[in-house]
C-alpha cells in the first residue's frame, strides 16, 4: 500500500536509507508465513518513532490491500510534528495515520488491553541505554499484538541488538527471523554503527506462557 509523503525529507541520506530498509525488511520477512496475517484492516504501532521516516516503508511492506492505520508515539514534540505534517493521509483514503507526543511507556500503559495491532515496530531501539525502561516498552508492545502479530526491531550496533533480542526472548517472545543488513550505511559518530544494521522479527509469547 503506497503512502506518499507530503514534504521531502530534510536529510539527504534518508531516501537511500529508506530504499535499503525496504529491501532489508523484504529479505527478513521472506520466509515468514502470514507476515502479517490477512484481514480487512491492518494496524501498525510504531514506538519511539521520532520523525517516523519509515512510515512509507511500513505502509508498503505491511499495509496489504485493505484499510491501514499507523499509530506512532515519541516524547519529542518537534519530531512528532514533522511526522504529522509529512505523513498526514487524505481523509477519503484507506490509510490513516496518527502520531502522539507521549512517553512510550505511559502511552502503552494508557492503551486499552483490547486494542490490537498486526505489527509493533521499534526502529533503532535503545535497550542498552535504559534496560528497565525499554524492557517495559518491549513488554507493552508485545501485549498489544494480535495473535498472529509481529514485533520488529532494528539496531545500530551488534551488541545492543544481541541485548535487545535476549531480553525479548526472556519475555517469552519467539524469534522468527534475524537479518544482518549488509547494505546498511556506516555512521561516523561511533565505530561499528550503521543505519538499520540488524533487523529481528518476533512473535508474541504463545498462549499459556506464564504471565501472558
Amino acid at each position: 500500500m503506497a503512502l506518499t509523503p507530503n514534504a521531502p525529507f530534510q536529510l539527504g541520506d534518508l531516501p537511500e536509507d529508506m530504499k535499503i530498509l525496504r529491501k532489508a525488511l523484504r529479505e527478513t520477512l521472506h520466509d515468514i508465513p502470514d507476515a502479517p496475517a490477512d484481514g480487512s484492516e491492518r494496524r501498525i504501532l510504531n514506538l519511539a518513532c521520532g520523525r517516523a521516516d519509515e512510515t512509507g516503508v511500513l505502509a508498503d511492506i505491511f499495509g496489504g490491500d485493505n484499510r491501514l492505520e499507523i499509530v506512532g508515539a515519541d516524547i519529542r514534540a518537534a519530531e512528532i510534528e514533522e511526522a504529522r505534517l509529512r505523513w498526514k493521509a487524505p481523509s477519503h483514503g484507506d490509510i490513516y495515520t496518527r502520531f502522539h507526543v507521549e512517553d512510550g511507556k505511559r502511552f502503552l500503559d494508557a492503551m486499552s488491553s483490547n486494542e490490537r495491532f498486526n505489527l509493533t515496530f521499534m526502529r533503532h531501539q535503545n535497550f542498552w541505554n535504559n534496560p528497565k525502561l525499554w524492557a517495559r516498552m518491549f513488554e507493552g508492545g508485545l501485549r498489544q499484538l494480535g495473535e498472529d502479530g509481529l514485533f520488529v526491531i532494528t539496531s545500530y550496533f551488534d551488541v545492543e541488538h544481541e541485548l535487545a533480542c535476549r531480553k525479548l526472548e526472556t519475555l517469552g517472545a519467539v524469534k522468527v527471523a534475524d537479518h544482518r543488513n549488509l547494505d546498511s550505511r556506516a555512521l561516523a559518530d561511533a565505530p561499528g554503527k550503521s543505519v538499520d544494521r540488524h533487523i529481528a522479527v518476533f512473535r508474541k509469547p504463545p498462549s499459556g506462557t506464564p504471565g501472558w
